[in-house]
């Protein structure tokens, strides 16, 4: 579970080496990630960039979708870069477009852009626009940003989508997290749905259940010390009892966009430490 996804990333590599052969490349495949501005979503940015993908970091904060891109690129990689709202339909149109038109194909899509949203709180204190806003990113905004890519993927008889959810899904620990351990939860039946629609067009549809992701030490001295009270409690609960790091979802998702993965479809991936199992 990303609380949000402001978590930063630190990979700590100097530039875009590449894998090595036994790694699953990318093969300049044109993946789009959204909520790539940060956190995660920069970090499976960067991973992709590394197994030689053409990268288009998408995300509601312009500047930090190019900080991405500009990253990428200064370490040797590929990358475009555009400020979207995933719950803008038209403008994610828009994006697709203009990705079709300057690099000619869509491969792969994270539907990462995402995240808590609202302060922890019991479920009938919320708002029904709080409800609601939880809700349109996390769930509405993951179909939208499938629904844009489809017809490109459909029409290149191939592409792979992989959704971003929550082991939270299945904990729901008591953080006050309703509507977005409600949302994740839509994103995995999503995910299903989908893999069956989608299977005959030879597009895959994954899901990735990340555990709690902790921050470095700048944003770590930022966070209200009951969430760290809560990821060391996460964390005596996992069958690996140590912290949940981005390198340890990144591998995944790139095993997941790659061609190693090309008969695996409609599946939740757990990446949580064992967290799920209680």
């Amino acid at each position: 579970m990303s609380i949000n996804n402001t978590t930063a990333s630190t990979l700590g590599r100097a530039g875009i080496a590449k894998k090595a052969d036994s790694m699953p490349e990318l093969n300049d495949k044109v993946a789009i990630i959204t909520g790539a501005g940060r956190g995660l979503g920069h970090a499976y940015a960067l991973e992709l960039a590394e197994r030689n993908a053409t990268v288009v970091a998408v995300d509601v904060d312009h500047a930090a979708a190019a900080m991405t891109a500009q990253t990428i690129r200064s370490r040797g990689g590929k990358a475009e870069h555009f400020g979207v709202d995933v719950t803008d339909e038209p403008a994610l149109d828009g994006m697709v477009a203009a990705v079709l038109e300057r690099l000619g194909r869509i491969d792969i899509l994270v539907n990462n852009a995402g995240g808590a949203m609202v302060a922890p709180g019991p479920a009938e204190e919320l708002t029904l626009e709080q409800w609601n806003r939880v809700l349109s990113v996390n769930l509405t905004g993951t179909w939208l940003a499938a629904k844009a890519v489809i017809p490109a993927m459909k029409r290149a008889g191939r592409g792979t989508v992989i959704n971003v959810s929550s082991t939270t899904t299945r904990r729901a620990f008591p953080l006050g997290l309703a509507p977005y351990i409600a949302a994740k939860s839509g994103v995995e039946g999503l995910t299903r749905a989908m893999a069956r629609e989608l299977g005959p067009f030879g597009i895959t549809v994954n899901a990735i259940s990340p555990g709690m992701v902790l921050m470095d030490k700048a944003e770590r001295a930022t966070r209200p010390e009951m969430l760290l009270g809560i990821a060391e409690q996460v964390r005596s609960e996992q069958c690996i009892p140590r912290e949940q790091t981005t390198e340890d979802i990144c591998g995944v998702i790139a095993f997941l966009a790659s061609g190693e993965a090309a008969f695996m479809t409609g599946q939740v991936v757990e990446v949580d430490g064992g967290w799920a199992l209680g």
